[in-house]
């Protein structure tokens, strides 16, 4: 069997990317070899390949966070996972790719509730919110909770998460008709311009922020006392998916610089969340792929919004930053037919 996997190779845009192949390694003892079905597409590969990702590896590399597949393989020290497992994976780069060896650690069985694809869709937005709603703003029973990117992948699954916390959950959107995906997830639905001009939207104990730039101060000011405001990105950088160094620079300079001196003043708190150098400590690793047990405990179901075959990657790249797609864009590989 042929293998194969998608390298960036130079920074541009989605036609840069194309498939070559792959040749797989055996798993050392304590790894796993996964045959892949599906590969998860986030708008974090879609920064590395305009080249805005400061921490992707130098070129040419595989990018990819996450896979579902089969095991075909198990090193002599791996317990728990067998040969033939329908599995989902962590994998912190490489996921663009039919087959994977990894660490055990980063494998976990595919939950009882979702299918192969669904499961591709789990790993990175649900880490993310994970940390993002639990670790760092500890959302809890009661709390109102803000969500800016409500139709990703990790908007989501944050909404059910929070909402199975016991949270009051409103969503927003920048397009009209995502307003009632977002209420059928059980949330209240604005688009950004229509919460930004009603001023008695307020007192959030929780706002989840995506775009950064100065998104963030005008919505940090709807932060109730004791409030939580975590910062995932600067999506707002890019648009259409093109390599515009002024529109990100922009972007960046927008950004609030936050005094601690102010923040007493407002009782609040910032967290800025970069999912990747969490997941360079094993420690936290093993944590998190752990806390997967909680798909099954909330009955999350993650919404796939659109799948490609994994030779369309580069239409799979356009249709996540034309913000076309509503949850989880994915790669199909053989393994997935």
């Amino acid at each position: 069997m042929t293998h194969q996997q998608i390298a960036i190779e130079k920074y541009g845009s989605a036609s840069t990317l194309h498939v070559s192949e792959l040749s797989p390694r055996p798993p050392g003892d304590d790894e796993v070899a996964i045959d892949v079905a599906y590969s998860g597409v986030n708008f974090a590969d879609i920064q590395m390949r305009l080249g805005f990702y400061p921490d992707a590896p130098k070129k040419p590399f595989v990018p990819g966070y996450e896979v579902s597949g089969h095991v075909t393989a198990v090193g002599k020290a791996v317990t728990g996972l067998r040969v033939g497992d329908a599995v989902i994976a962590g994998t912190y780069f490489g996921g663009y790719a039919s087959h994977v060896t990894i660490p055990a650690r980063q494998v976990f069985k595919l939950p009882s509730t979702v299918d192969l694809a669904a499961g591709a869709a789990i790993p990175v937005n649900y880490f993310t919110a994970q940390l993002a709603l639990f670790e760092m703003a500890r959302v809890r029973k009661g709390d109102r909770v803000l969500i800016e990117c409500a139709t990703g992948g990790v908007g989501v699954l944050a909404i059910q998460m929070a909402r199975h916390a016991g949270a009051e959950v409103t969503g927003l959107t920048t397009s009209p008709h995502k307003k009632p995906f977002i209420e059928s997830l059980g949330a209240i639905a604005y688009t950004r311009e229509e919460f930004r001009a009603n001023e008695s939207l307020r007192g959030y104990d929780m706002i989840l922020n995506a775009s950064g730039g100065g998104e963030i101060n005008w919505q940090r000011a709807r932060l109730g006392i004791t409030g939580r405001m975590v910062c995932l990105g600067i999506s707002s950088g890019v648009k259409d998916g093109k390599r515009n160094f002024l529109r990100i620079g922009i972007a960046a300079l927008r950004m609030p610089r936050i005094s601690v001196l102010k923040l007493f003043d407002a009782n609040t708190g910032i967290y800025a969340l970069n999912a990747l150098h969490v997941l360079e400590d094993q420690s936290w690793i093993e944590k998190l792929t752990k806390a997967m047990v909680g798909v099954e405990e909330m009955s999350l179901k993650p919404h796939v919004g659109k799948v490609f075959p994994a030779a369309e990657v580069g239409a799979a790249h356009a249709f996540l930053e034309t913000k076309q797609a509503t949850g989880k864009v994915l790669l199909q590989w053989s393994g997935g037919n």
